[in-house]
């Protein structure tokens, strides 16, 4: 089981990277949307990604109306914001839950792909 403060270094690692990845703020300049990260072992763990006019914001707690959910085991989402594993695998084995319309879980796989490669 990975620490709250593990998850949070991760998500900071996906946020940097996605910073650093010009294109993603071009295609995302119209796309508004408020991800929550939730570990199904960790409830002090949670986390709200906003991504707000290209950029993407990372803040404690899980507050408000998600237009994404994510759920997964701690260690499984530490992983996979630090780009150690695909989300494809897990999510065929039902061990990432993701919910979110299709064109949003789409665009999500497309910004991993961008950042990390295949």
């Amino acid at each position: 089981m990975a620490t709250a403060e593990e998850l949070r270094e991760a998500l900071e690692d996906f946020v940097a990277r996605y910073q650093e990845e010009p294109r993603l703020k071009v295609m995302n300049r119209d796309w508004d949307r408020v991800l929550h990260v939730v570990p199904t072992d960790l409830p002090e763990g949670r986390f709200t990604l906003r991504v707000k006019e290209g950029d993407v914001l990372l803040e404690d707690g899980a507050s408000g109306e998600a237009d994404m959910v994510l759920r997964a085991k701690s260690d499984l989402l530490t992983d996979l914001f630090f780009g150690d594993i695909s989300p494809t695998e897990p999510y065929m084995q039902g061990d990432l839950r993701i919910e979110a319309s299709e064109e949003d879980t789409i665009r999500l796989d497309v910004i991993t792909l961008m950042i990390w490669g295949e």
